[in-house]
């Protein structure tokens, strides 16, 4: 790419993983700009057409037939080609969907490439998990530095295979870059130490669920590849915040706490923001949409969750796909008065909108593609205000939505 040959200095930190991109790339971001000038963009722009658009700092025009939209977006990017970059790091999450997608974006050549984690998400592009922990480990193969999550036991085979003074690893329990849990509460989120190599420090987290803590190590480690001193590194640690439809606390309606966890959904992410779930009091009620692209092992994976919602108070799912999660939960003991079966986000959120009362926990998850949980949880804001703070808000999302739902019943 062109803006980046003309801008050498800049580093590129680049970040892979079926789960928690997204999470990860804004905690390197945070802890980074305790030193440096730091570019991160706020959503999921990973793909082939989203990565240029995140670099320039520019927004997608929707469709790729609007073409008047893209004519002005390639317009924009030659004007800002001839002014320099003016950040000295960019954090730039890479998604990839198919075999081959990682090494599209070596042109970006990253100084650290960080890998996240090897799940059964994207099941259908890949056709097994084995792909998929290639693909995603080939980050840290083409990157200068790799930094790859040692709590991940699927890439333990692959970490012999790189030399070992360009391999780095992270995580909570194991791995050269740790946070290593002291305390930890779903309410009051992480007290606990950062291990870099052989400096340590104290710090706290506010974030909620296990897994997250996770994201925090990945950044500790970045920001210590790349010179930060421990103090800077607490500073920015204790600065990370939840990130939109991941996992992000909101006020609900009379006194109750909506998990806003709706950006996307597999198997693994599920379980976890079930756990979370259930460490914490009062009712609990998940909103569940599906799970896309599973492939043909998507009944395993829906008895799996199913199963797993038998400890709920109401499970509500949204959409065709989350019904599969109906008889598992069954035939794990959760009684037909706990299930309720909608075919839009709107219509569950109306639902449990109506049934909220002071100490409710709720959990809103599922796949994005003709689900759109986060319109389940504009029902359920306390403060109108707060849908600011959901994912896919934009009028092109917007189309999308009103387009998936048209012939089915929605309220504004």
């Amino acid at each position: 790419m062109r803006y980046l040959k003309r801008n050498p200095r800049v580093v590129i930190v680049g970040v892979t993983g079926s789960v928690g991109k997204t999470t990860t790339k804004l905690a390197i971001a945070k802890v980074l700009e305790q030193r440096f000038k730091v570019q991160a963009h706020s959503g999921n722009y990973n793909s082939e057409l989203g990565v240029p658009l995140a670099i320039f700092e520019l927004e997608s025009p929707g469709s790729v037939f609007n073409l008047k939209g893209w004519m002005r977006v390639v317009l924009e990017m030659n004007r800002r080609l001839k002014k320099p970059l003016l950040y000295d790091v960019i954090v730039q999450e890479l998604g990839a969907g198919r075999r081959g997608d990682i090494g599209y974006f070596s042109f970006l050549k990253p100084r650290i490439g960080v890998v996240t984690a090897a799940k059964p998400a994207h099941l259908k592009g890949f056709g097994s998990i084995e792909a998929i922990v290639d693909e995603k480990f080939s980050l840290a193969e083409l990157s200068q530095i790799g930094l790859v999550n040692a709590e991940e036991e699927r890439f333990a085979p692959k970490l012999g295979t790189v030399d070992a003074s360009r391999l780095h690893t992270y995580g909570t329990s194991k791995g050269e870059f740790r946070y290593s849990i002291r305390s930890y509460s779903a309410a009051d989120g992480f007290e606990g130490t950062l291990v870099l190599g052989k400096d340590t420090v104290d710090a706290s987290v506010r974030m909620v669920g296990r897994h997250m803590a996770e994201a925090v190590a990945a950044a500790a480690g970045v920001g210590a590849l790349l010179g930060m001193t421990p103090e800077e590194i607490k500073a920015g640690v204790e600065r990370i915040q939840p990130v939109a439809g991941r996992m992000s606390p909101l006020e609900g309606q009379n006194g109750s706490l909506i998990l806003d966890d709706s950006y996307n959904a597999s198997p693994e992410a599920m379980m976890a923001s079930l756990d979370t779930l259930y460490e914490l009091p009062g009712r609990k009620i998940a909103i569940l949409g599906g799970m896309n692209e599973l492939g043909a092992d998507g009944a395993k994976y829906y008895g799996q969750i199913g199963g797993h919602c038998a400890r709920l108070d109401l499970l509500v799912t949204v959409a065709k796909l989350a019904r599969q999660y109906v008889e598992p939960a069954r035939a794990a003991g959760l009684g037909d008065d706990k299930i309720r079966c909608f075919d839009t986000p709107y219509e569950a959120g109306e639902f449990v909108a109506g049934l909220l009362k002071r100490g409710d926990t709720v959990l809103v998850k599922g796949s994005q593609g003709g689900i759109f949980c986060e319109e389940a949880t504009a029902k359920l804001l306390a403060k109108p205000e707060d849908t600011a703070r959901l994912v896919r808000q934009s009028p092109d999302w917007k189309r999308q939505k009103a387009h998936a739902f048209n012939n089915k019943r929605q309220t504004p």
